[in-house]
């Protein structure tokens, strides 16, 4: 065994490891533990074949071995802890690549419900908008028709002056003059039809404020089926 690199790969050739567990420990493990817990290396310096050489034949064939079994055992230990590490780094490229996706999901999922909730504030809003008109045009249309029954009753309460003052006339023909009779009854015939186109004038404006008042419930309604659609 004088040929060095004969003797070197003789024994490379007789080292086994074992423990692999130990071998691929992620935390720290020092090399004496390594070579004694994960080779033969006790085995094969102990063994008939090293104990039987002279002492300095001996002792370098132990260093040797000792040598072979470290290296082996490191090397084997480096690719384990790589094979970890790219392990490692492939899980967590997927895990970023999943939870890239889950953001993108999510911010999809906030972007449709932020854009739900903005068509819900429009239509709320559009609904108070059109509450406020409608109860506008109620106020009007209650107004108009406040004032078409002021007028039928000036109407009612002028046909009864003109009854009495009728009479009164009857009454007091011979102190009128025929042409006061005539100008006080074109009078009155003004008055008469002023006042009935007020009345029809109002009669009008109601109509079309009615109209006006069931169109816009009629909105109302259907955007309140509409925002119901949207919060379902």
């Amino acid at each position: 065994m004088d040929d060095s690199k004969a003797l070197f790969d003789y024994w490379h050739d007789r080292v086994r490891l074992k423990n692999y567990e130990l071998i691929a420990a992620p935390e720290h493990v020092p090399t004496q533990e390594l070579r004694h817990e994960c080779t033969n290396y006790d085995d094969l310096w102990r063994s008939p074949e090293v104990q039987q050489l002279g002492e300095p034949d001996r002792n370098w064939v132990i260093t040797i071995i000792k040598y072979e079994c470290t290296a082996k055992v490191l090397q084997n230990r480096a690719g384990r802890l790589r094979d970890r590490a790219n392990e490692l780094e492939a899980a967590s490229h997927e895990q970023d690549q999943q939870k890239s996706k889950l953001l993108g999901l999510l911010k999809a999922l906030q972007e449709k419900l932020f854009g739900k909730d903005k068509e819900i504030k429009r239509l709320e809003a559009r609904v108070a908008s059109l509450e406020a008109e409608n109860e506008a045009f109620r106020s009007e249309a209650e107004n108009s028709k406040a004032e078409a029954e002021m007028v039928t009753e000036l109407e009612q309460l002028k046909k009864k002056y003109n009854a009495v003052e009728k009479r009164r006339q009857e009454l007091a023909q011979n102190n009128k003059s025929l042409g006061g009779r005539v100008a006080h009854t074109k009078r009155y015939k003004q008055q008469r039809d002023e006042a009935i186109v007020l009345i029809e004038q109002q009669k009008q404006q109601i109509a079309t404020l009615v109209q006006e008042s069931w169109r816009l419930r009629e909105e109302n309604e259907r955007l309140y089926q509409k925002l119901k659609q949207v919060e379902r």
